[in-house]
């Protein structure tokens, strides 16, 4: 049994095998800030892998060690991927060398890919930090997303705005698109144009139990802040 859930036995018992035929696999996915957005993804083997329903093309890419500064710096790795055809400069060009954008490394095996198995062994997420080109290779440099650049915590809790996304089970709208009562848009307010109390509507004219506004996933409870000297 694997000491951690998220990692399938068979990739905690091959780890620890001193020799294995097992084909260990980097994965690679880069996103790409085309309309709609891109995700390319590559593989580090000279066969194609199908992995979490996502085809992974084989190429000439590697990564470092991961690093961390003594100085409670971000863990920062690079991510080095082939240029001697000049198939990725094209996209460095026109998207800013992807400064800004995510990539991600995945670490699986064949077996597990091949029988449809949604484990990794290690996965981590970075951001693109900056890009440098020779006539050979393609280095980027890459570190953890900033902490300021993420959300937290996952939901806020707000006088006047619904937390929830719009049609998710939170939501819990569930009025089909083919009605002539289905609402395509919400304004995430309580009484808005397009807000919960209008959804509400909606449902009863469909013939379904109005679960809005109860759904709202504001706090209309919450004072209002206000200044002032008065006691």
């Amino acid at each position: 049994m694997s000491p951690n859930p998220l990692v399938p036995p068979a990739l905690m018992a091959g780890k620890n095998l001193l020799a294995s035929s097992e084909e260990w696999l980097w994965l690679y996915e880069i996103e790409v800030p085309t309309s709609p957005p891109t995700t390319y993804r590559l593989v580090r083997s000279t066969a194609l892998v199908v992995f979490r329903g996502h085809r992974y093309y084989p190429f000439p890419i590697g990564h470092g060690v991961s690093q961390e500064g003594s100085s409670g710096n971000l863990p920062s790795t690079s991510l080095t991927v082939s240029n001697v055809t000049r198939e990725v400069m094209g996209v460095l060009e026109t998207h800013g060398g992807l400064v800004g954008q995510t990539a991600r490394i995945i670490c699986t095996t064949r077996s597990v890919a091949e029988a449809g198995i949604d484990g990794a062994m290690s996965e981590a997420r970075y951001k693109i930090m900056s890009t440098t080109a020779t006539e050979s290779t393609v280095s980027m440099s890459l570190s953890d997303t900033p902490l300021y650049d993420t959300q937290f915590p996952g939901q806020r809790m707000m006088k006047a705005y619904c937390r929830h996304q719009y049609r998710s089970a939170g939501c819990g709208y569930v009025v089909p698109e083919v009605n002539g009562n289905f609402v395509a848009t919400c304004d995430k307010t309580l009484s808005g144009p397009k807000g919960c109390e209008m959804h509400g509507a909606s449902e009863t004219a469909a013939g379904l139990t109005a679960v809005h506004p109860e759904r709202f996933g504001g706090f209309p409870g919450i004072p209002t802040p206000s200044r002032g000297g008065n006691v």
